[in-house]
């Protein structure tokens, strides 16, 4: 049996290292995803897709009405929404959290997605932001 030589250390480590970083940005690209097609399907009246994107448990926690009327309204007051600046990113193994700051057509606010490793959303919020 060959004990590791320190160059084979060093290897070692390096793999594990650049592992973590392919899996956070999977991750990471689990989010851009979420909220690339989040903007496609609300800018398209598509909100059938938005939903179905939800987990089980996000669409037991309110009517599929309650969530497109919710759109709707967001859609009415906001417009269209046209750009997204992520601002924060915290991911465990069970889930990500993402929050940008969101530029709609009529103001700004602020979109969080949470996701579980399904790739299925488990939280969803649009915060207005206060406008001076």
């Amino acid at each position: 049996m060959n004990p590791l030589n320190y160059s084979d250390e060093k290897d070692f480590c390096f793999t594990v290292f650049l592992g973590n970083i392919v899996v956070g940005l999977a991750q990471n690209q689990m989010q851009q995803n979420a909220i690339t097609s989040f903007t496609i399907n609300y800018n398209n009246n598509d909100f059938e897709k938005i939903y179905a994107s939800f987990s089980a448990k996000m669409k037991k926690a309110r009517t599929k009405k309650q969530y497109f009327d919710f759109f709707s309204r967001v859609k009415n007051e906001r417009g269209s929404l046209r750009s997204t600046e992520l601002t924060n990113y915290q991911e465990s193994k069970l889930k990500s959290k993402a929050q940008y700051i969101a530029n709609f057509e009529f103001g700004s606010g602020i979109i969080r997605i949470s996701m579980n490793a399904q790739n299925e959303i488990i939280g969803f919020y649009i915060v207005k932001e206060n406008l001076m």
